[in-house]
């Protein structure tokens, strides 16, 4: 794409620019990374969510370029920031702002973290969790049998022999935090100071909410919306 798409290559430079007081290593050497896999910045939140970010903003805007006009937006997780982007809620600087500085924070947060796709209900999981609801949550809803939980692996450890004896799977999630959890809760106040920077706008586009499920308003145009983003379920 990068190669053979002038919009999509726009986008990516003028992203790795602005990265460039947020990261340490180039959003471009990250993305062509020809080194040894297992040392690939990319596998690292501070890494993951500005380049997903990038990536995903690119291609929404080649596909526009083509006459392809969204009539809603949404986003999973940190998707949730582009769409938002795209609609206008804020501009790209602060929209790749908000997502490398959200990425350092989790980064600092990656000791006792896990997250795990349970493949059961959220009603039947949240049933099994409950008893550890300080420590682990419902991290996102995924599909009618899908959810994910996230949180303290030593909790979580206690929880997945209830699994096992209801025979019901489950599969571990190869990131180093819990995100959408309770472990998220002492970044957020250092979050909220970034989210505070921010300009806000009205969206130009319809925003479907990871927090609701449903289309958002005002709401979206502040701090406190994109910390209680971090803390809640994706919907």
């Amino acid at each position: 794409l990068y190669d053979t798409l002038p919009v999509f290559r726009k986008i990516i430079n003028q992203c790795d620019e602005i990265l460039r007081s947020y990261l340490e290593k180039p959003l471009l050497e990250v993305l062509f990374y020809e080194k040894d896999e297992n040392l690939n910045p990319i596998n690292e939140t501070t890494y993951t969510q500005p380049a997903l970010f990038a990536v995903e903003y690119a291609l929404a805007k080649v596909w526009m370029s083509w006459g392809v006009i969204p009539s809603v937006m949404m986003g999973h997780s940190a998707g949730e920031y582009v769409a938002a982007c795209l609609a206008g809620v804020f501009s790209l600087e602060d929209g790749l702002k908000l997502t490398a500085e959200r990425g350092r924070l989790m980064q600092t947060m990656t000791e006792n973290g896990e997250m795990y796709t349970i493949f059961e209900s959220e009603k039947y999981v949240k049933e099994a969790i409950k008893e550890f609801e300080d420590n682990v949550s419902i991290a996102s809803i995924n599909s009618p049998i899908k959810t994910v939980i996230s949180g303290d692996k030593y909790s979580i450890a206690k929880i997945l022999p209830f699994f096992d004896s209801k025979q019901i799977e489950y599969k571990k999630i190869n990131v180093s935090i819990a995100s959408h959890s309770p472990l998220m809760n002492t970044m957020i106040e250092a979050f909220r100071r970034v989210c505070n920077e921010v300009k806000y706008s009205k969206a130009e586009i319809p925003i479907v909410s990871n927090i609701t499920g449903e289309i958002i308003t005002d709401k979206i145009l502040d701090a406190d919306y994109w910390c209680d983003h971090i803390m809640s379920t994706v919907r």
